[in-house]
């Protein structure tokens, strides 16, 4: 029963209690992160230490959140086949990871990189909305087709990319440097409308 009610918010009131309460918590460690990109409020004290005592809560809550759904499981095995399960894990690390060495992630700036992981948590909501499960659902089953679809683009842009290259490259100077440059403009070309960085000056480009 408590491994429904931590997993699945439509399995009992209770289970839709603490789904709140965890999208809560997540919104709230999210805001956090995104708050201490701000210079203003970083070099305030106060924040500083409102900042560490709510991500000390967090990761703290998190921690007991996964170690009860690996105890409620039946094997370790079904535990880690989930990728939300990971999810929950990789998000922490930065935490513990911080208290174990210190200042030494401050001193080389490997600190910051590991915060970003902490947006992880993010991809937790799925867990709460029956919608995303379901879209999740129909996205794998689709793999087949997605598949396809960017096998073709690739065939696009590897094919028109060199070429446009070549043809631009015959006529003197021109926007395109490499190979690669013509393949980028495939790609933006491609799938969106276009950056306007790179675009071609002949008849045939």
């Amino acid at each position: 029963k408590l491994s429904f009610t931590l997993q699945f918010p439509y399995y009992s009131y209770t289970a839709k209690v603490y789904a709140i309460f965890d999208i809560v918590i997540i919104v709230l460690s999210t805001i956090t992160l995104v708050l201490e990109s701000i210079p203003e409020l970083t070099r305030l004290q106060y924040f500083n230490v409102v900042a560490q005592i709510v991500e000390t809560c967090v990761n703290v809550y998190f921690t007991i959140q996964a170690l009860l759904l690996l105890l409620v499981y039946s094997s370790w095995k079904e535990y880690f086949k989930s990728a939300l399960h990971w999810i929950d894990i990789i998000s922490i690390l930065p935490f513990y990871l911080r208290l174990a060495a210190g200042s030494y992630f401050k001193q080389v700036g490997g600190f910051r990189v590991l915060r970003l992981i902490r947006l992880l948590r993010v991809m937790k909501l799925f867990r709460h909305s029956r919608g995303s499960q379901t879209m999740m659902t129909f996205l794998f089953a689709s793999l087949p087709e997605i598949m396809l679809l960017l096998l073709m683009w690739s065939i696009g842009v590897l094919l028109f990319g060199p070429l446009i290259f070549f043809i631009e490259h015959a006529h003197g100077e021109n926007d395109f440097r490499s190979a690669f440059s013509g393949m980028w403009f495939c790609v933006v070309t491609i799938g969106t409308v276009g950056y306007g960085d790179l675009s071609p000056s002949t008849n045939l480009g």
